[in-house]
This record gives structure tokens, sequence and C-alpha cells, in this order.
């Protein structure tokens, strides 16, 4: 018996624990296990079922973990953070590979065949519309065509726009006919029509909008010394007087209208014109509107404006343009007094 109790060792050795093995999915557990609970319950909001569930497997296994291991995970995590995830200018070539992956190779090649920034036409869209017509006007319709056929749709159309009717179908009938374009021709024509551009840059010039220059002289001067000018430009052109009527006087501008002329405006227009147009008014005007009416009529247009859904931009101006017009023949007739018009003092 006391050579059997001598044999047994007097303390059995504890189960050896095995020591974690530092891959990501275990320094991921350690990383994890090490934080504040806040801190990891919003970085598992971060993550999928997949990886937490795996998460959860590796952390119900037994390890034993010491200090060397953990410190070694910070190290490993920090090197992570600051690697770049692709080398610099290596973001294009993932993103196609990935298209390629989920795409096919085919729809991946045409839809990065070319970007927006490397076709010809990038630089001659920074162009205004009227610069572009006075240097294509002159060309071959077949030319056009196929300058047009390279630019996009949306700019192409300002540009056609701007031309002489009958020169447009004959633009649209050739490049309705174009099957392919071969690169070198395309870079040759772009070529030149920028070199084009670039000597009407050389020139010295000065932007000047007349029409701004001419309303703002006309509006210094007095109604009836405004009126009689008006009335001989519109000799020569009529649809002058008209533009110069609206740059000299906008929506806005009915603040200024004094006494009861917002009455008379508002007699004149419907009430569906006034709704739509107070969509945009600033508060000031829409407040000025509104204390013109009574308190009925002001509580029925807040109700009709507030029912009004989204609507277009262009319906809201011609609008509110309609009222501006109706206001200037108001003044015209000396029906309302606009307040500073005419450079002339309200007493």
């Amino acid at each position: 018996m006391a050579t059997q109790i001598a044999k047994q060792p007097a303390n059995p050795p504890a189960e050896q624990k095995k020591y974690v093995e530092l891959t990501k999915p275990t320094q991921a557990v350690l990383l994890i296990m090490s934080l504040e609970e806040d801190t990891v319950s919003k970085v598992l909001r971060h993550m999928s079922p997949e990886d937490i569930r795996m998460l959860h497997a590796l952390a119900g296994k037994e390890y034993q973990t010491d200090s060397t291991s953990l410190a070694r995970t910070y190290r490993d995590f920090l090197n992570d953070a600051r690697t770049p995830v692709l080398p610099a200018g290596a973001g294009t070539a993932y993103i196609e590979r990935l298209a390629q992956r989920s795409l096919g190779s085919d729809r991946s090649r045409s839809l990065f065949k070319e970007t927006d920034h490397d076709k010809p036409y990038a630089s001659i869209e920074k162009r205004t519309p009227e610069e572009v017509v006075a240097v294509l006007e002159p060309e071959n319709p077949q030319v056009v065509a196929a300058i047009l056929a390279e630019l996009s749709p949306g700019y192409a159309a300002k540009v056609l726009s701007l031309m002489d009717g009958e020169i447009q179908a004959k633009i649209l009938a050739k490049m309705a006919t174009l099957e392919s374009i071969p690169n070198s021709t395309v870079t040759a024509l772009f070529t030149a029509v920028e070199d084009q551009l670039s000597e009407v840059d050389s020139g010295d010039s000065i932007q000047v909008d007349g029409i701004a220059r001419v309303a703002g002289i006309l509006s210094n001067l007095s109604i009836d010394e405004t009126e009689d000018l008006l009335t001989n430009i519109g000799d020569e052109d009529p649809g002058m007087v008209l533009r110069l009527r609206r740059a000299m006087f906008g929506f806005e501008d009915l603040i200024s209208v004094q006494g009861r002329g917002m009455q008379a405006v508002i007699k004149e227009i419907s009430n569906d014109q006034l709704v739509l147009a107070l969509k945009t008014a600033s508060d000031t005007l829409r407040d000025k509107i509104l204390s013109s009416v009574s308190s009925r009529a002001a509580e029925i247009l807040l109700d009709d404006l507030a029912a009004m859904g989204p609507v277009k931009l262009s319906e809201v101006e011609k609008a509110q343009q309609e009222i501006v017009d109706t206001a200037l023949r108001l003044e015209s007739e000396g029906a309302i007094v606009v307040a500073g018009r005419g450079g002339e003092e309200i007493v």
C-alpha cells in the first residue's frame, strides 16, 4: 500500500490547455473579447450573420491566451488598419474585375470601354453651346453630324437647337445613317474644333449683358423718359421691348407695388395663377400678397398652396412672368405705382 501511495504523484497535473494559434479569425475573437461590451455591440452591428456565428464558435473553445498573443493581435490589427485596401491607382482595375465577375466579360468591357473624361468631347462640352455653334455652322452637315454624334445627347440637343431648322434636319438625317466612325477621324474632328475655339479665346474680349445694362439705365430714368425710349426701341425691335421690361421688373419686385396696387394686380389674374406663382415666392412677398386679400381668401390660397403637389419649375416661372407682365401693363396705364421705378421717390 505504501509503495502504491509512493508511486502516485502528490498533485496530479492539470489538463494542459493549448495556446491560441494566431490565425486571423482567432485574432478577431481575442480583439472582440478584449473590448468593452458597448464597443463590441457597435462592431457586431456591422458584421454579417455568418461572421458572428464563426466568432461565436471560436469563442466557445478553451484557449490559453498570454499577454504576448494579445499584444501581437493589437499590433496586427493596427498594421492592417493602416494598410490601404487597394494600392494607389488600383481602384479602376478592381472595379472592372468585380464587374467582369458579376456581368460577364462582354458586358463589362462595353461598360468600361470609354469613360466620359476620356471621350474627346469632354473639353468641348465645357464651352457654351453658342460658342460651339459658331464654329460648327459653316461646316458640312456630314461633319457636324459626326461631331454631334459623339457629344452627350443633352448637350448635342442644345447645340442643334441653336441652328437653322433646315440645317437641323440635314444634320439629323446624316447622323441617322452613321454606323461607325474611325477613332482617328473623331479625334481629328474634335482637335480641329478645339483649335478653332482656342482661336476665339485668344482675342481679348469682355462679356457684357447688354439687356441688363440697358435695363439698369432705363430703371434710373423717369417713367416718361423710359416709356418714350421703349416706344422708339419697339419701332425697331418689338421683341426687345418685352425683354427689357422683364429685365427691369421681376416677380419679387412686386414687393415695391405701393398702396392698393397689389389688389389691382390680383384682380387681373386667376387664383390658379397666383397659387402657382407663390410656390417659390419669398416669405416677404407672400405676406404682402396675402395681406392684400381678405382673411378668407388668404386662407383659401394657403390651403391650395399646401395641397399642391410637385410642379415643374418652368410652370411656376411662367405664372410669375404672367403676373409681372400684368403689373407692367397696369403701371404703364398708371393704375399702379412701383416704388423706386424711374429713379423717383415716393412720398
